[in-house]
């Protein structure tokens, strides 16, 4: 038994529910599931002798089959169900999502490729983490060499101070890194997977050109010590392997979702629609938490 006003964890996303109410549906602070509370009827509410099977997401309110209405929108790239009963005030919040069909569900079922993203995402990230650090520690190191060393002589100026052009060059990298990251992060996002892949590949050829472009500039290979080149070339080197199996998972995965999708559209005869706007999930998400004030 659960004491009123406890916290639970949400067996969903892991958040945290705090049971408030013990009559009535609570929900997770995070991803808003529904958590029945304790004392809770768990009969639907529009027919005492059904069991419920859902809870609407507007009211709150445990509903049987009979009562349910399903819609499905579009949220961060993820599709998200909705359920509400068949109270006007219910129906009247969940029309910005469309009616959920359910041969197109089945038809586009994407848990298969969980896993696969979630390993694609964890690839690209370390790999893009590895090349930021890398241009952190690569413009440390040649601002060392500049103005602690002998060395930076080797380093050409341009009629600058001595150190601009390596902190203009470096920044230029450092933003490539910057952009490579962001790209990772939405490898993970359904319908912009293959995209991404295929940009996050064509950034890392660039970052690669130019980090090259940068070495043969520079003229690093004629550092006296050569450990401080090595090191860099290896971390850079692990980074990219990272970013690049990662890219091709992306645009691999990402191909295969685009083909299921567009078999389930000829298989229905369905025509592409636009996804709906965040906003809508936003409007949609502040009613639901709202519902208990």
């Amino acid at each position: 038994m659960i004491d009123i006003h406890s916290k639970i964890m949400c067996p969903v996303c892991g958040g945290l529910v705090i049971m408030e109410h013990a009559d009535k549906t609570n929900l997770c602070t995070y991803c808003a599931s529904p958590i029945l509370g304790t004392n809770q009827d768990r009969n639907c509410t529009n027919h005492p002798e059904i069991l419920g099977t859902e809870v609407c997401h507007v009211c709150g309110n445990l509903i049987c089959d009979k009562c349910t209405e399903k819609r499905v929108g579009d949220y961060a790239g993820k599709l998200l169900t909705i359920v509400n009963c068949s109270k006007d005030s219910c129906v009247a919040a969940s029309e910005w999502a469309r009616p959920l069909n359910e041969d197109y569900q089945r038809l586009t079922d994407m848990d298969w490729a969980d896993r696969k993203d979630n390993i694609i995402l964890r690839v690209t990230g370390i790999g893009a983490v590895v090349m930021m650090v890398f241009e952190l520690v690569f413009i440390l190191g040649m601002l060392y060499f500049q103005y602690f060393t002998s060395q930076g002589a080797i380093f050409p100026t341009m009629n600058l101070y001595p150190g601009i052009i390596v902190i203009i060059l470096m920044v230029i990298g450092n933003t490539l890194a910057a952009v490579i990251m962001q790209m990772s992060l939405q490898v993970y996002v359904h319908e912009r997977q293959l995209a991404s892949g295929v940009s996050l590949l064509v950034m890392l050829i660039i970052e690669v050109a130019y980090l090259l472009w940068r070495g043969l500039y520079f003229n690093l290979l004629q550092l006296e010590d050569p450990r401080f080149l090595t090191i860099l070339l290896v971390a850079f080197l692990f980074g990219t392997l990272l970013v690049f199996i990662g890219s091709l998972g992306a645009i691999y995965v990402g191909n295969k979702k685009r083909v299921q999708l567009n078999q389930a559209r000829k298989q229905l005869n369905l025509q592409i629609r636009k996804g709906f706007k965040n906003s809508d999930i936003s409007k949609l998400t502040k009613k639901v938490h709202q519902r208990d004030l």
